[in-house]
């Protein structure tokens, strides 16, 4: 099988769902399955055509598309070329895009093959407005671009862990917030701060950085993949506020589960029934400095989250996520040969 993975240009570290998508494609070769990705051309609506006639050249079994993305950012030509080659296309956000850019992803329920969704709020928000994908979506949750580190090293209980991309968003101010308690109730911890700074957010990073001087704070600024693994398993506790509650898409919950951290996050619609007992929602900075006070004196209960925790995450794991888009991708293969198929009627022979 030849698979070909569509993001446009996505440089790393610039766009989450362009690195989901290069970790989705590592796992599908080591699977066996000979897999493309596809990060030049032009993806305006004039480049759709050119775009669709080198994917046919190239003869790709299977024509994926992952979206949005930075590669794609405002351009339609992803949607055109789904209009012009049917595609198996992966929507990452629906529920969240803004009225025009939900009028944008109108045109990938055309003609799929078949779409994937990240989570069941997003494939039950689609429907909504487009009820006939029904039968052709599922949901695939999306995996950590974290690999899990097993170093045998005992876990330190002085740090509590944030760690994701560095943009202007609210749970960084809510993370600042739980360090300028910590300061003020003389606990000895730290936050941690572990993110990559997108070029266009520097100037944010900085005035971030002013704004949180004299706090308990480090910063782990643009580590490698490798680094923030080691990082998560050597630390015993994260704190994830994300603006929306924790939901299946996000990947930084997903790796901080898998690496065993006992994590402090969020409640929201999103947020699956299955995490109750899995992790601690605290909607609020106070909230979450008592949960943490309370963590840090019990190991006990830390032990508990570790297992639990790991336990859960293994639904995200590149392994797993690998077998169910493989298992898509037959099952997409699999109805063009039904469609092929032309049934012989029995005739009556005239004797």
């Amino acid at each position: 099988m030849k698979v070909a993975l569509v993001t446009g240009s996505c440089p790393p570290g610039e766009c989450g769902v362009g690195d989901y998508t290069a970790c989705l494609a590592k796992t599908l070769n080591d699977s066996g399955v000979e897999t493309h990705l596809i990060t030049a051309g032009s993806w305006n609506l004039l480049g759709a055509s050119t775009s669709r006639r080198s994917l046919r050249e190239q003869s790709f079994d299977i024509v994926h598309i992952e979206y949005p993305t930075v590669g794609f950012g405002y351009k339609l030509g992803a949607q055109a070329l789904s209009l012009l080659q049917k595609c198996v296309i992966t929507i990452h956000e629906a529920s969240q895009r803004r009225v025009l850019r939900k009028f944008a992803l109108i045109p990938f329920t055309v003609r799929p093959e078949h779409i994937i969704f990240t989570s069941s709020f997003e494939r039950q928000f689609a429907m909504n407005w487009a009820p006939w994908i029904v039968r052709s979506s599922s949901v695939i949750p999306v995996g950590s671009n974290i690999a899990v580190v097993t170093n045998g090293r005992p876990r330190s209980s002085n740090e509590i862990i944030y760690f994701g991309l560095i943009t202007p968003r609210k749970e960084l101010e809510q993370v600042l917030e739980l360090a300028d308690l910590l300061r003020k109730s003389a606990l000895p911890l730290v936050v941690r701060v572990i993110g990559r700074v997108p070029t266009k957010h520097v100037a944010y990073f900085d005035q971030l950085r002013l704004k949180a001087a004299g706090l308990p704070i480090i910063w782990d600024r643009d580590l490698s993949g490798g680094q923030i693994a080691e990082r998560l398993a050597e630390s015993s506790i994260a704190y994830l506020p994300y603006w929306d509650g924790a939901s299946e898409r996000r990947t930084t919950l997903n790796a901080a589960l898998l690496s065993g951290l006992a994590v402090i996050t969020t409640r929201g619609p999103h947020t699956p029934n299955g995490l109750d007992g899995v992790v601690r929602f605290c909607q609020s900075a106070g909230e979450a400095l008592e949960a943490i006070s309370s963590l840090v004196k019990s190991p006990e209960e830390r032990s508990k989250m570790t297992a639990k925790a790991v336990q859960y995450g293994q639904r995200y794991s590149w392994e797993h996520i690998a077998k169910l888009h493989i298992d898509v991708y037959h099952s997409v293969l699999a109805n063009r040969s039904r469609r092929r198929t032309v049934p012989v009627r029995n005739r009556r022979v005239p004797g």
